[in-house]
């Protein structure tokens, strides 16, 4: 191994062994040994982004496609702090990643040497757990010490559930005393054992006996990756007369038996509708619920029981319905499995209660769809009945992830959005990481506040030929014309809509995508079989200029028509 390196060779070694195949590299002093001997080994596919802020959501983009873990790699200093936002949204929607940040040994800290900062633990408050590997793992102690942490560190991306780990590397000068071959440590590759926990056959006799005589179970799913077993059990239960599935984009679910459109369909439930549509049984899974009407009327409705099932024990005690009442702690596909295995119908008319009110409210959105002039609403239905099917959909915050839960859900789409800790930041980056390892074409749709913080993204020299961002330029945060509050006040304009007069275009150009532009819904038509024409070989950006006064109105009026 390389003297003063060995535990980057350990590393290396065990990173291949356990499966990672992604790193995604930021250039730096301090980093550069653990870069150049990374690079040594064929299995492990580098990639290079410059912006540590924008590499972090970049690699969060490919573990959130591909499901196993992504190392990122920085050099000591304020370039870790840099990671901070992707690490918070990976930890909250569970994506793992390895977090790499080089250091300077200990005796260095708070010493007056250049690019040092109190590294140790700096991720604390929102990372699976930190590691510090020894400054020299030549000696047979040193070298066992640190395969345990790096073997635990690997795991622990993974289990008891997915989430981002960091390790914090100190390196000793000098820096590149490298061999120019790789050496090939022999390494213990620790494994851990694949099993499954399901709900003993006592305690499942008992939850399917209340379930079953429970005359309004409410089923409601937040984000979640595609989960092919968990559809199949839902479709099963969303066949019982007395159960309803209520879904959102993200969650990546789709028939034509659940309510996709919920925001839709809840809006303007007075307090007779709200006891009429209150469940006895709430069951709960997934990651974070966009809609903020769905949250808000359950803690109004309080069902007498809430189940809530996962298998993160940071999340047994999930209460954001304050009706939290049973913690399932095996994962969703495996306790809905076994819930639909024993489950019969109970007759009665509480998911045609839902369906008849979704019906009315579907008819009701088509005729405003169809009346609407052009406006943020108007783009957003032309999307969606546009984009073209077996396509990931990544949605931005603020506005973009709203718009898309008032359109019906198609078969064919993907979609993903940063809701773990639901920033505007890196959602693009993201989406440029999920493209660069996808099946399918990506396209995110992001709102101009969204994409100029996250510009940075198209500083990419490996942007996918597939990779499609719509941009909708409204001049402003034109989400705070639609909250209820901020408009009422004299500093809206000035200071919290960041009111702009830029255009994307110069950017484009400088950075060597495609360009196009719509200014109306006419002109929006034309432009998209351009737009994803993917023989053109190139990412592109489709900018869509759209009022911004006028689509708040457009999209309160909206809720008002639904009302009336």
């Amino acid at each position: 191994m390389n003297k003063g390196k060995e535990q980057i060779s350990l590393l290396a070694m065990l990173m291949t062994e356990k499966g990672i195949t992604h790193v995604v590299v930021s250039p730096g002093s301090r980093n550069a040994p653990v870069i150049i001997i990374l690079s040594q080994y064929e299995q492990l596919n580098l990639v290079s982004i410059a912006d540590e802020r924008s590499a972090g959501f970049y690699a969060l983009g490919i573990a959130l496609t591909s499901g196993r873990p992504v190392a990122l790699v920085c050099t000591s200093g304020s370039a870790s702090l840099n990671y901070a936002p992707a690490i918070a949204e990976a930890y909250y929607q569970k994506v793992p990643l390895l977090v790499i940040t080089a250091d300077r040994p200990e005796e260095w800290i708070d010493q007056g040497d250049g690019q040092t900062i109190r590294q140790e633990g700096i991720f604390a408050n929102y990372i699976r757990k930190s590691y510090q590997l020894p400054v020299s793992a030549a000696m047979p102690d040193q070298q066992w010490y640190t395969e345990r942490l790096i073997n635990e560190a690997i795991d622990r991306c993974l289990y008891p559930a997915a989430g981002p780990v960091h390790i914090n590397l100190p390196l000793t000068e000098p820096l590149y005393n490298i061999a120019e071959q790789p050496s090939q440590p022999t390494v213990r590759n620790i494994r851990m054992a694949a099993c499954e926990t399901v709900v003993s056959e006592a305690e499942l006799s008992r939850l399917t006996t209340r379930w079953n005589n429970a005359g309004r179970k409410m089923i409601l799913t937040g984000q979640l990756p595609q989960n092919l077993p968990l559809q199949s059990a839902l479709d099963q239960l969303a066949q019982n007369d007395s159960v309803i599935v209520l879904t959102e984009t993200t969650s990546n679910l789709y028939n034509p038996a659940y309510i996709g459109c919920i925001d839709r369909v809840i809006d303007g439930m007075d307090e007779s509708a709200t006891a009429e549509f209150r469940p006895d049984i709430l069951l709960t899974f997934g990651g974070a619920v966009v809609s903020k009407k769905i949250k808000s009327l359950i803690r109004k409705m309080k069902p007498a029981e809430h189940w809530h099932t996962g298998d993160d024990p940071d999340e047994f005690y999930l209460d954001t319905y304050q009706s939290l009442t049973l913690t399932i702690p095996v994962k969703a596909e495996v306790f809905a499995g076994q819930l639909a295995a024993n489950s019969v119908n109970n007759p009665g008319s509480y998911r045609r209660l839902w369906h008849d009110r979704s019906s009315i409210r579907k008819q009701l959105h088509n005729r405003y769809t169809a009346s609407i002039q052009y406006s943020d609403f108007q783009v957003y239905d032309v999307l969606f009945n546009h984009i073209p099917v077996n396509t990931w959909v990544h949605l931005s915050n603020s506005t973009p992830v709203r718009y898309a839960q008032l359109f019906d859900h198609k078969p064919g789409f993907l979609t993903a959005a940063n809701r773990g800790t639901s920033g505007i930041d890196g959602c693009v980056s993201t989406a440029a990481g999920a493209a660069s390892v996808s099946a399918e074409p990506v396209t995110v749709i992001s709102g101009d506040i969204g994409f100029l913080y996250d510009s940075n993204a198209l500083w990419n020299q490996q942007l996918d030929v597939r990779f499609r961002i719509v941009l909708i330029n409204n001049g402003g945060g034109n989400i705070f014309r639609i909250l209820e509050g901020p408009a009422d006040f004299p500093a809206m304009e000035p200071y919290i809509e960041t009111v702009h007069p830029y255009s994307a275009e110069g950017l484009v150009s400088a950075f060597g995508l495609n360009y196009f532009r719509a200014t109306d819904k006419q002109s929006l038509l034309a432009v998209l079989d351009d737009f994803y024409d993917y023989s053109r070989q190139k990412a592109a950006l489709l900018e869509i200029f759209t009022p911004n006064i006028e689509s708040a109105k457009v999209l309160k009026d909206y809720f008002k028509f639904l009302n009336a």
